[in-house]
């Protein structure tokens, strides 16, 4: 049976496709994974639009999920269960791993992140990034799928837990001004204030996705094998 989340919550019509999942991946690869090639997977895919990007950008892009949408429009996906299946890949496969707004929707967390331990190269890069707990428990679990909150000291826990190094967890806003400069995220405290009557299956214009994730302040975690 498929994964309804992304037919439910990423439908094309709920969820159209915007220019903002290339700023993203052209963000993460000039400022994290500092390179532009080599093997990347995508853990919880999704639609796709990530690997066909990173794909785009120079990287040999794979992916992982549930749901076979990513896979039916032609890209290279494993449809499997993350949370109890080893990642059909070999060891030290992978010189990028990211996880963009998924691993909060995971329960096994130790199964996964061993297993991507294990298919990462040493040197490699993981990144992942979740709602910030302390800044997002009110509306947490307005998505019943959320299983794992993460604050940054637990994040960082997990990395340690797992002999990963190099790590460091960070605030995150999916806003790119606030990339160019720290003072810019100041501004989002006020973009914060402003009330936005928000589920999982509603239609934001630009200005409310700006009130949006001006609220919701991710954490982007990054560490190395």
């Amino acid at each position: 049976m498929k994964n309804r989340y992304t037919t439910v919550h990423y439908n094309e019509e709920l969820r159209p496709y915007t220019l903002y999942p290339e700023k993203l991946c052209n963000h993460l690869a000039d400022h994290y994974f500092r390179r532009r090639s080599g093997k990347l997977l995508d853990l919880c895919c999704g639609r796709g639009e990530h690997m066909e990007i990173f794909r785009k950008i120079g990287f040999d892009a794979y992916g992982i999920d549930m749901d076979t949408v990513a896979r039916d429009k032609g890209l290279n996906v494993a449809v499997a269960n993350i949370e109890n299946e080893p990642f059909p890949f070999d060891d030290n496969f992978f010189d990028v791993i990211m996880m963009k707004s998924a691993i909060e929707h995971i329960r096994n967390i130790d199964h996964v992140m061993s297993e991507a331990y294990r298919v990462l190269r040493p040197g490699g890069s993981f990144l992942a990034t979740t709602c910030d707990w302390k800044k997002n428990y009110k509306v947490f679990y307005d998505d019943y799928t959320h299983k794992t909150p993460f604050t940054k000291a637990s994040m960082e826990d997990m990395f340690k837990m797992f002999d990963f190094r190099n790590f460091f967890v960070e605030h995150f806003y999916h806003l790119p001004f606030t990339w160019k400069n720290p003072f810019f995220k100041g501004l989002t405290r006020i973009f914060a204030l402003m009330p936005l009557k928000y589920t999982q299956t509603t239609e934001l214009t630009e200005f409310k996705k700006l009130i949006r994730f001006s609220k919701e302040v991710q954490l982007l975690g990054y560490a190395e094998k």
